[in-house]
């Protein structure tokens, strides 16, 4: 599979409007309202096993960027102007928005949310149709391109079909719709759609289930892109060990200075994009209360000074505006210039975001 790249008013009779609409709205679509965050509905459909999550709000990018995904231009808009802005890195369709349209009929710009995430058993994308499209289209478009359906499952043969180029075969190889919910599962292995079928049906747990990441999804709530790792993986990606001995005695310094790092249960970031600036998060989950505020303390004296194992000084890329523990999660709350610097990746030396 391909690897991936608000406010609450309380105003009495447009909320009472505003409900009643939505009720009726859901009730036509055969599904109830979703009024949870965008992360944590996406994160609810993806398997308790997974290690690595990656979460694309394309509803609210596309307000953002003032595009409505309906026209080719618009459709071209979303994926140059939302990749520039570092907003669709974690996506899997982000970057083959104008070949899924061509193919499928729908693409990203047709999409509430999308979510990927990687478990031992699997790898799957799921996402979430907005309310406009069709699902009937939908299927009656994957018989047209070449998909064979048994149950549950769609496939195509890995060349893909005339319709259907052998990059877009291979990343959307086994899906699987969810009429009532307006869910689209791509997966790794078709015994992997079962899996994520088996936690939307219910039947089994989510992510969601796992108290570390349910408590960095909370701390990321609201953005428009996010990334959660497990505590290994978050390590990796953010260490300085292959970067020579004399980055690492640099790192031991300011630890020296600061206080020990400790390595985290989860860990994640998530990017809210603005008209001029951005703002990111970087949360980590540990063993307690006490240690999570012990290493926001850490952490935030590391969020100054030079840039271990890049060019130039933290805060000329990462200013800090927000420094909170709550319960056993540290966050640390950045005002970044979209042009400095780009870190939805999760991949490049990061020590105020990292491990021992």
């Amino acid at each position: 599979m391909v690897r991936p790249g608000s406010v609450l008013r309380l105003v009495l009779g447009p909320v009472l409007v505003a409900a009643v609409a939505i009720g009726i709205g859901a009730w036509a679509s055969g599904r109830e309202p979703d009024t949870r965050s965008s992360l944590t509905s996406a994160l609810d459909v993806l398997p308790a096993g997974t290690l690595v999550a990656g979460f694309t709000d394309w509803a609210a990018i596309r307000e953002g960027l003032g595009l409505d995904g309906t026209s080719a231009p618009a459709r071209a808009a979303l994926t140059d102007d939302a990749s520039l802005r570092d907003l669709t890195t974690r996506s899997v369709l982000g970057g083959v928005i104008d070949d899924m349209h061509a193919a499928y009929g729908w693409s990203a710009a047709d999409l509430e949310w999308e979510s990927y995430g990687q478990a031992p058993a699997g790898a799957a994308m799921v996402a979430r149709f907005a309310d406009g499209v069709s699902i009937d289209a939908v299927e009656a478009r994957l018989r047209r391109i070449g998909y064979a359906r048994d149950g549950d499952v769609w496939t195509i043969d890995d060349a893909g079909s005339t319709a259907v180029g052998p990059e877009l075969a291979r990343t959307l190889h086994n899906l699987a719709l969810v009429p009532r919910e307006r869910l689209v599962i791509a997966a790794d292995r078709p015994g992997y759609v079962f899996d994520v079928l088996s936690v939307v049906r219910g039947r089994e747990t989510s992510a969601l289930s796992v108290r570390p990441l349910a408590d960095v999804a909370a701390a990321l709530a609201g953005s428009d892109t996010a990334l959660l790792q497990a505590g290994g993986f978050g390590c990796r990606a953010t260490s300085l060990d292959d970067l020579g001995a004399d980055v690492q005695a640099q790192a031991s310094a300011a630890q020296a200075r600061t206080g020990a790092l400790a390595e985290p249960t989860f860990s994640g970031r998530g990017l809210v994009d603005g008209a001029r600036r951005q703002s990111i998060r970087f949360a980590s989950a540990f063993g307690s209360p006490a240690e999570a505020r012990d290493q926001l303390r850490v952490r935030s004296a590391l969020s100054t000074g030079p840039f271990i194992g890049r060019s130039g000084r933290v805060e000329n890329i990462l200013d800090l505006r927000d420094a909170t523990a709550s319960g056993s999660v540290a966050t640390l709350r950045f005002a970044l210039d979209p042009d400095a610097g780009a870190f939805m990746s999760g991949e490049g030396p990061l020590l105020f975001a990292g491990c021992p």
